[in-house]
């Protein structure tokens, strides 16, 4: 079972996606600020990681800066979600390290898993 942690700050859409990933076979880390996110990707070494880039305490871009640093999880797939969706906040978060970008308006909890069942399959 592949594991995914989602650090979203909000929580009802915390839980849609943490039961629609449920569903589609994923076990399920939730982190709702950025630092929680940074120490739990350390703890469980998530297959995936889906970042929110709002977050309280440190954002997402110092959340994916920071672990794109740890080794141990230079395998980690990390996939921004976002309603920021300029194209500056695209580069950057590909410039530190992302393996993909959804805005959130745009896409459903069904076509987010599909998004990261592409990117898991992508080496």
């Amino acid at each position: 079972m592949k594991k995914i942690l989602i650090a979203e700050d909000d929580p009802m859409l915390a839980d849609i996606y943490s039961r629609k990933f449920e569903i589609g076979g994923f076990e399920v880390i939730l982190a709702s600020t950025g630092l929680e996110a940074v120490n739990k990707a350390r703890e469980t070494k998530p297959d995936v990681i889906l970042l929110d880039l709002v977050l309280p305490e440190i954002d997402g871009f110092e959340a994916l800066k920071q672990i794109r640093e740890d080794k141990n999880l230079d395998k980690t797939k990390i996939i921004i979600s976002s309603n920021l969706s300029q194209e500056d906040e695209r580069q950057r978060a590909e410039d530190l390290g992302a393996n993909g970008f959804i805005t959130k308006a745009n896409f459903t909890p069904q076509e987010m898993i599909e998004k990261v069942q592409e990117a898991l399959l992508d080496n």
